[in-house]
């Protein structure tokens, strides 16, 4: 593109964004556009009879005045034609008359009353050069005076449709230039400027009234949207605050609010026959109250004190008198009930024994109410029972709603604990997320009681809109006669808890001597697990990833297998939460890259590997300079490594792990979210990293039979990941029916027992396409001298 092309380009973007500015002078949120331009067109419709009569009355004024002229037959002609396009827009008036008016309009309707209005412009704009000439210098004056009267008449009527009003204006000011211009005598010319700095004036005030117009009605949308909001926020305020609105009526019964003072020996339906200053004991608060209300005074922060039953309460009162039109019409008020502050000095000691987040015993209290069981005769030990509650997920939502919600989620599973314990025992809080629970009562079932507060706090639970939906696992330690350490029976029951949350959300387990032995044997574990790294007891298994569309092998998962030569397989789920638990996982994990990256190098180029890596890998700082020196040392593409991760990763320390992956993605590597939907799954994962594959949760292929909201899940999770340029697997496939539905889903590629077991390496090599090609003597030395760059390159970004 030479200089002049490059320049007119300039000059067009300049004057596209001028015109731009000039029709839309207020910029309008896209949510409001609709809703403005229905409110453009409904003020001008507003003024539709008056547009018509100033149209219809100066045509015809024109008209009359002008029928001596030598032009009389075309200015007549003239006058019909304003009449005539007056009527069709009458018509248009008249049959919209009556009808709901459309909460929206479209750019559509705007742009045809441009169109209207510049017809009607140019109609107006024509007579001043059509028949200016053929007029005297007073039949000119009427002209020129009628022309000028519709320009300014114009601009304000379509003041709120600025493309209407400068269309209709232009058109006339044109024609009238014209008409000028035609004659150009000094007198003209000087009326010619004029007459363009008064269009000018005309275009600045129609865009000023426009903005005017729009931004009163943009805040008077906002305006009604908080009213919307605050009163959403008094409802709630009403329905779960610990304040709450009262109001009384003229004659000081209450008329809202009494069931918010206490529980009053009135029946239901009868609290507006309540005088409310009956409600309160008589004290001097009482008294400064009455002698506010006999003067409707308005009033704040006047303590009064209520009996409820046996209790005693203090509630501070603030309200104003309701006037309407000079007439009294009651009190309207804010309730506080202020017992906690009358009882500060009782409080300091009960926080010195309590947790200060939930109020439940603390573990000196849980210690102290433990050594009293245990001073018990054996009769009334034996009736004791520890409970320790954990709740599942708790970190998730903490990390994911914030650590508000978080609290008010453990004040919330501590009143529950209240409530289903009642007086059979104490209630303590340890710290973090766990309870605990000290039955004493004879007649108290811990299995049961167990059960009940597994259901409680499993109940639906809401903090400030956002939902916490939350389970519990409780270990169960019933104290026996022969035991005297308040230590071990907590540590009896940290092990049933163990077990607990080992089996799922939601479990009850109760302690047995098994466990005791089961922990020392994975402290054992432990000390094995680190010999088995140094020796040969662990290899990868592969479990084979199809391509839906060719059915060919898309890649392979490698999957960690401990071999013991003493107690044989061990369960990958067993090993592996060892691992994580000691650190060694870090260890095991740069052995399972190495080994993947061994294997992906026999494999067709075309098959990738998977490798898992956990969250505490993530947190290792030279885990990029492992895939970095394996990928050198096997001179394998990093396009064919998937490094698969869990959502936990994202909610745990997320910025530090983000910068992880964004470096292995540097590399080269695949970066893929593996288990999504089983967990506290957000889509802002999506947003704040680029994965190369979604793989689905195994659970979503289990309810696929059951159709319903799981399909349409699983080709939302499709469409959306196909959107954002990802692909997408599904795991858990094992009947042929599963396999169609995936297909028909759309999902790229699948995993399961249908396909494929885990197995070995050297058996998956046997299968056709699955080895890689070997290489004749040249090809050979060919890969040497590529690998050796490929080391070299790696080494380099390893520097």
């Amino acid at each position: 593109m030479d200089e002049g092309e490059h320049s007119q380009d300039t000059f067009c973007c300049w004057a596209a964004r001028l015109w731009h500015r000039l029709l839309h002078p207020v910029d309008i949120p896209e949510a409001a556009e609709g809703w403005v331009r229905a409110h453009q067109i409904s003020a001008f419709k507003d003024l539709g009879h008056w547009v018509v009569a100033a149209n219809v009355l100066n045509a015809a004024l024109l008209g009359f005045t002008l029928q001596d002229t030598s032009s009389r037959t075309d200015i007549l002609l003239w006058t019909g034609l304003v009449c005539t396009l007056m009527g069709v827009f009458a018509f248009r008036l008249m049959s919209g008359r009556g009808q709901p008016r459309p909460m929206a309009r479209s750019v559509r309707a705007i742009r045809g009353n441009t169109r209207d209005s510049a017809l009607l412009g140019v109609i107006w704009g024509a007579f001043p050069p059509v028949f200016f000439p053929a007029l005297n210098v007073a039949q000119q004056d009427l002209v020129a005076i009628v022309v000028v009267g519709m320009m300014c008449g114009g601009a304000f009527m379509l003041s709120t449709l600025p493309q209407g009003a400068m269309a209709f204006v232009g058109s006339i000011a044109a024609g009238a230039l014209a008409a000028l211009l035609l004659d150009p005598t000094p007198q003209h010319l000087f009326l010619s400027a004029l007459l363009a700095v008064y269009t000018a004036v005309l275009f600045t005030g129609s865009r000023w009234i426009h903005r005017e117009f729009v931004g009163r009605l943009l805040n008077e949308r906002l305006a009604r949207e908080q009213a919307e909001v605050i009163g959403m926020l008094l409802r709630e305020f009403e329905m779960s605050s610990s304040d709450w609105l009262w109001s009384t009526d003229r004659s000081g019964r209450l008329s809202s609010g009494a069931d918010r003072f206490a529980s009053l020996p009135v029946e239901e339906g009868e609290s507006e026959f309540l005088d409310f200053a009956s409600l309160f004991e008589a004290d001097d608060g009482r008294a400064s109250l009455l002698q506010r209300m006999a003067n409707f005074e308005s009033f704040a922060d006047v303590v009064v004190r209520m009996s409820v039953g046996a209790d005693r309460r203090w509630v501070s009162l603030t309200a104003k008198p309701n006037f309407t039109f000079g007439r009294f019409h009651g009190y309207h008020g804010v309730a506080a009930d202020i017992t906690a502050e009358r009882t500060a000095a009782a409080r300091i000691a009960h926080l010195a024994s309590h947790d200060a987040l939930t109020g439940l015993a603390n573990r000196g209290s849980l210690n102290a109410a433990l050594q009293e069981v245990l001073a018990r005769d054996d009769e009334h030990k034996q009736e004791a029972t520890l409970l320790l509650i954990d709740l599942d997920r708790f970190k998730v939502i903490n990390d994911a709603l914030g650590h508000g919600v978080g609290d008010s989620l453990l004040i919330e599973v501590a009143r529950r604990l209240r409530e289903v314990v009642g007086d059979k025992g104490l209630c303590a809080r340890l710290g973090g997320d766990e309870f605990a629970v000290v039955l004493t009562a004879p007649d108290a079932d811990p299995v049961v009681v167990a059960r009940r507060i597994v259901s409680d706090v499993a109940r639906p639970q809401t903090f400030g809109g956002m939902r916490a939906d939350c389970s519990a696992s409780v270990g169960i330690r019933r104290i026996w006669v022969e035991d005297f350490d308040a230590e071990a029976i907590l540590r009896h029951a940290d092990l049933a808890l163990f077990e607990a949350k080992a089996q799922g959300p939601g479990h009850i387990v109760e302690f047995n001597w098994s466990m005791d032995v089961d922990a020392q044997e994975r402290v054992q574990l432990e000390r094995e697990l680190q010999d088995a790294l140094a020796g040969d007891q662990l290899r990868l298994d592969y479990q084979p990833l199809f391509d839906v569309r060719t059915g060919r092998i898309a890649g392979l998962e490698a999957l960690m297998r401990w071999d013991h030569p003493m107690r044989g397989a061990i369960s990958p789920g067993r090993f592996i939460d060892i691992a994580e638990r000691s650190g060694l996982i870090v260890s095991l994990g740069e052995w399972v890259i190495r080994t993947a990256l061994e294997a992906a190098a026999r494999l067709a180029p075309s098959i990738r590997v998977a490798v898992n890596v956990s969250p505490l890998q993530l947190r290792s700082t030279n885990l990029a300079s492992v895939f970095l020196q394996a990928l050198a040392a096997t001179g394998v593409d990093p396009r064919r490594i998937d490094v698969e991760i869990t959502e936990s990763v994202m909610l745990s320390d997320s910025e530090a792990n983000l910068a992880v992956l964004d470096q292995l993605r540097r590399i080269g590597l695949n970066v893929s979210l593996d288990d999504f939907g089983a967990g506290y799954s957000s889509f802002s994962y999506l947003r704040r990293f680029q994965f190369s594959k979604l793989k689905i949760d195994k659970s979503f292929a289990d309810a696929m039979d059951d159709g319903g909201s799981t399909l349409e899940i699983i080709r939302a999770i499709v469409s959306l990941a196909r959107a954002l340029g990802m692909k997408t697997v599904i795991e858990g496939i094992e009947t042929d029916d599963q396999m169609t539905l995936v297909r028909d889903l759309g999902c790229d590629e699948v995993q399961g027992y249908l396909m494929g077991r885990p197995t070995a390496l050297s058996r998956l090599l046997l299968l056709e396409g699955v080895a890689a090609p070997a290489p004749d003597a040249a090809a050979a030395e060919t890969s040497a001298v590529v690998e050796g760059t490929a080391a070299a390159s790696f080494r380099r970004r390893l520097a």
